[in-house]
């Protein structure tokens, strides 16, 4: 892998082994995804076109000193710490912003600020003038919150322990290109997925699912061929730690109906998937989803004449794509 991009309005994730140059991509300013190229050891070499272009550098740098690329010349830099920050010294500013880009814009333009919290969950903002050294936050490891120590000077600054990134902005401005938010390594819940028969007459029948892990492998059976599910009997209870889509399909002509729906939240609460692919009407909700052999199947969303059908996350669903 030398190289990924990523749409954040659809959590789309896209690994490539030959895109490895700048003139290489579509190169539009404002395109869904961004573009994110690896770097290798603690050296950044990048052509880095400002002022569209974040560098990240995601290594664990264990207090190794880091190299400015050739031709930098910003300089709003912060060291981001995944283990919490200070205790009641958000002097400056306490408020909430969507993207922890906007957050440093905020540090930026006080002179006082030397440092900021930001906790992308309930999208916190916290601002301090006096939390300015790893010594006085929490400094527990996993911490909901990020704190991120402003930086005068790229060069020359070490990284303290094995818990910090080096977040470069390309953009020393008010309100910086947003761009998504890969620095906090904060643990995923998995994707809980809840496949339940109807409790109607005729809801009971045949049903295949095949699911797509995002492992290289497609999308693969989790159901065996064959079956006729009773009335309110549940198809699959089972959470996935990478869920990207699923597949539907019925070859009987005994129908089968019902709700597909997945969570988020590890099981907390569930929301239907959307149709994507091959089933009717495409974007609706699968609340209330009938899968079919024939062509006779009535529900509000339709997967009939043993067509595979693809539903998404709802989460995932970009009815402009």
């Amino acid at each position: 892998c030398v190289s990924f991009e990523y749409k954040r309005s659809s959590t789309a994730c896209q690994l490539s082994s030959t895109c490895d140059r700048f003139d290489l991509t579509l190169n539009e300013v404002g395109n869904s995804y961004h573009w994110y190229l690896k770097v290798n050891d603690e050296v950044a070499i990048s052509e880095n076109p400002t002022p569209y272009a974040y560098l990240w550098l995601l290594d664990n740098l264990n207090g190794r000193e880091v190299t400015s690329p050739a031709g930098v010349t910003s300089t709003n830099y912060y060291i981001g710490y995944n283990t919490g920050g200070c205790v009641g010294r958000n002097e400056l500013l306490v408020t909430t912003k969507p993207v922890v880009e906007e957050c440093a814009a905020e540090c930026d333009k006080l002179s006082a600020c030397v440092s900021f919290e930001y906790k992308r969950e309930a999208t916190n903002c916290h601002l301090s003038s006096t939390c300015n050294d790893l010594s006085l936050t929490v400094n527990e490891v996993g911490n909901s919150y990020m704190w991120y120590e402003r930086a005068n000077s790229y060069t020359g600054h070490a990284t303290t322990g094995g818990n910090a990134y080096l977040w470069l902005m390309e953009t020393p401005t008010s309100s910086p290109t947003m761009s998504p938010v890969t620095l906090e390594p904060t643990s995923i819940e998995p994707t809980c997925l809840h496949i339940t028969t109807g409790g109607v007459r005729y809801d009971d029948g045949y049903l295949d699912v095949f699911v797509n892990i995002g492992d290289g492998n497609g999308y693969v059976g989790v159901t065996q061929s064959g079956v006729k599910y009773a009335l309110n009997s549940v198809v699959v209870e089972k959470c996935y730690s990478g869920l990207v889509g699923l597949q539907v399909k019925n070859s009987n002509a005994n129908a089968w109906a019902g709700s597909i729906e997945t969570s988020v939240d590890g099981g907390v609460s569930y929301t239907p998937m959307v149709c994507k692919d091959n089933c009717t009407p495409v974007g609706d909700s699968t609340a209330s989803i009938v899968v079919d052999g024939d062509g006779n199947g009535d529900r509000a969303v339709k997967c009939l004449n043993g067509d595979t059908c693809t539903l998404v996350n709802s989460g995932s669903w970009d009815s402009t794509a």
